[in-house]
């Protein structure tokens, strides 16, 4: 297998120098000030010191070759992914030059599809384990299977189910970047004020609603937990499948949603909201700015929630997902790095370029270190410096109790928007459990029947 890799290697370097002389980026021109929008956020700090480049370490009878990269992380976490393409713009030493547009996410995927048509789309992007099926029968993507073969990237490394949840009809169609599932964030402060200790967050869901009426406080406009009906990761998807509710029969294409299980966990969503423990109809966003202010208790989130309350110096705690009546439960989600139908050799040799590096053991811990993600190589798993972080080593859970959603389903992320958080807000509205339980099991089957 070396000796494979290193004819691989060389093949590779050959076919890069040989699209250097023929010309760079054919694909996808650079853009220019004038075609920048508001919603976009040109990378263009990589264009900074091009003098200093010419002088560098970099083999001068290489040309650029310039490729554009996609993706929609505009947080914080944006920024440090800013960081992490410029230093390989230029440490590199093959000519290489990652141009990154991030954008949010719903512009991402409207300019994506024209863009493909038309042969202006970038030769890289990020997108979601929910978006492989989607994009892999479009053909938007192409396979990425012969990656380890042709790269020094330790398959053996990578968590399977990192893997395994990137992939499509037998092809590894994404290979990935980071994964995830939920947490609690809590408020120590306001634990302390209930008399609680900001220590021992909740176990349990039940313990969950025991707190939340401890932290609730009318007067000071505080309350205990925060139960978002959108924009937001899908926190009733853990409560339905730790308390032993069914959600998805994937092989057969069949919703199994409407049963007693998940009944009772719709009434336990609806008594929390009405003893005004949560606050009624907020979305995601809402919830974010209620904990940067000090006025919610607990509330279910991802990690890239960390950086947010760190700036705005909220005393918090993070703790695994609580158990339910079948133990803890969340749904693990990966995101991976894609190349784009259309794509020359050259361009497909510079991702596979950058996507070896940004999977290195170095780079793979910064931003489990900088960012909060949980490791999905298992050398920065194993890493002490990693082990004794207080909040990478919770959020490294995920491998404990993480459960994709909806794999091999090109409807599983429609099904989230369209039939569980429309049912959840009903029910937070005072609609009856039963009744919106029946109707988006119904919305599932529909959904399904035309997957």
């Amino acid at each position: 297998m070396r000796k494979i890799k290193k004819i691989m290697a060389i093949l590779l370097s050959v076919i890069m120098v040989a699209g250097a002389l023929t010309g760079c980026n054919s694909k996808a021109p650079v853009s220019t000030d004038d075609n920048k929008s508001n919603s976009q956020t040109k990378d263009s700090d990589s264009d900074k010191g091009n003098e200093t480049n010419k002088n560098s370490t970099k083999d001068s009878s290489k040309k650029e070759i310039t490729i554009q990269f996609w993706n929609a992380f505009t947080g914080s976490d944006g920024d440090i992914l800013r960081e992490i393409v410029n230093r390989f713009n230029k440490e590199n030493e093959d000519g290489i030059k990652i141009e990154m547009d991030i954008m949010p996410g719903s512009t991402l995927v409207e300019k994506l599809a024209p863009a493909i048509t038309t042969g202006t789309a970038p030769a890289m992007i990020l997108a979601g384990n929910m978006d492989v099926v989607n994009y892999s029968k479009t053909g938007s993507i192409l396979p990425m299977t012969d990656f380890f073969d042709i790269t020094e990237a330790d398959k053996s490394d990578f968590t399977a189910a990192s893997l395994e949840s990137l992939q499509y009809d037998g092809e590894q169609m994404m290979i990935p970047m980071q994964w995830f599932t939920q947490y609690l964030y809590y408020n120590k402060d306001l634990f302390e004020a209930a008399g609680l200790d900001p220590e021992t967050p909740p176990k349990t869901w039940e313990e969950v609603k025991e707190f939340a009426a401890m932290i609730t406080n009318p007067d000071k406009n505080v309350f205990g937990v925060g139960l978002p009906v959108s924009g937001a990761v899908p926190w009733f998807s853990s409560l339905f499948l730790s308390n032993g509710g069914e959600i998805l029969d994937v092989e057969n294409k069949k919703s199994l949603l409407d049963n007693e299980a998940n009944l009772k966990s719709l009434q336990f969503i609806q008594e929390i909201v009405n003893a005004r423990y949560s606050p009624k109809g907020s979305t995601g966003a809402d919830l974010d700015n209620l904990m940067m202010a000090d006025q919610l208790g607990m509330v279910i989130n991802g990690p890239w929630m960390v950086n947010g309350l760190r700036e705005n110096e909220i005393n918090f705690g993070v703790a695994p997902l609580p158990a339910g009546t079948k133990g803890v439960v969340g749904i693990a989600e990966v995101t991976g790095f894609a190349i784009t139908k259309g794509i020359t050799e050259e361009e497909k040799a510079a991702a596979y370029k950058f996507i070896e590096y940004w999977n290195t053991t170095e780079i793979c811990k910064e931003w489990s270190m900088r960012n909060g993600f949980p490791p999905y190589l298992a050398s920065v798993a194993a890493d002490p410096e990693v082990q004794a972080d207080p909040i990478v080593s919770v959020f490294s859970a995920v491998k404990d109790y993480g459960q994709a959603f909806g794999t091999g389903l090109a409807s599983a992320a429609v099904i989230n928007g369209d039939a569980l958080f429309p049912m959840i807000e009903n029910v937070v509205a005072g609609n009856d459990c039963q009744e919106e339980l029946k109707k988006a099991s119904e919305k599932i089957d529909e959904l399904l029947a035309a997957d």
